[in-house]
């Protein structure tokens, strides 16, 4: 199978649940969004991410990968891990991702804020335009539709970079 053909599920767990992101080709965002978890548990996570695999039938998971950030979540950490084995588990080709890899990628775009890259992504997906959220400032807390963004993000440096 041609690898620019591939089914991608990219999956990006954050402090609502997780974003995740469906793409058979770079230009083909079959499906997205945010996959709301209340109260927040990775079991119930889990669950959710074991429905959306089921469903999709990816060919590739992609995840981020946290482990050049020390100050993130303990629980998030534990739940790519949990993602990571069980796509192992069956078979699937698994990729992760840091922040400075998306960035990186980014960059080359004119985009560094993860503002700036759902502006970029809005620019290439208009459907996604709906899920535009502000520029945030230091104080705000991040917006729940990052999460599709970051999913993305996620999917687009794959293709970028492999």
């Amino acid at each position: 199978m041609n690898k620019k053909n591939q089914t991608i599920l990219a999956l990006y767990p954050n402090r609502y649940g997780i974003g995740y992101a469906v793409f058979d080709t770079p230009d083909n965002l079959v499906e997205y969004g945010i996959g709301y978890v209340q109260p927040i548990s990775n079991k119930k996570t889990m669950k959710r991410v074991k429905q959306y695999i089921a469903y999709y039938k990816p060919n590739v998971i992609i995840t981020r990968n946290i482990n050049d950030q020390n100050k993130k979540s303990k629980r998030i950490e534990k739940l790519i891990d949990c993602i990571c084995k069980e796509a192992q588990l069956q078979n699937f080709e698994v990729h992760s991702y840091t922040r400075t890899q998306i960035k990186d990628v980014f960059l080359q775009f004119g985009a560094n804020s993860k503002y700036q890259i759902s502006q970029k992504i809005i620019g290439w997906y208009k459907r996604l335009e709906s899920y535009t959220f502000p520029e945030r400032k230091r104080w705000m807390a991040e917006n729940h539709n990052t999460g599709v963004f970051d999913a993305v993000s996620l999917a687009m440096t794959h293709y970028y970079l492999e």
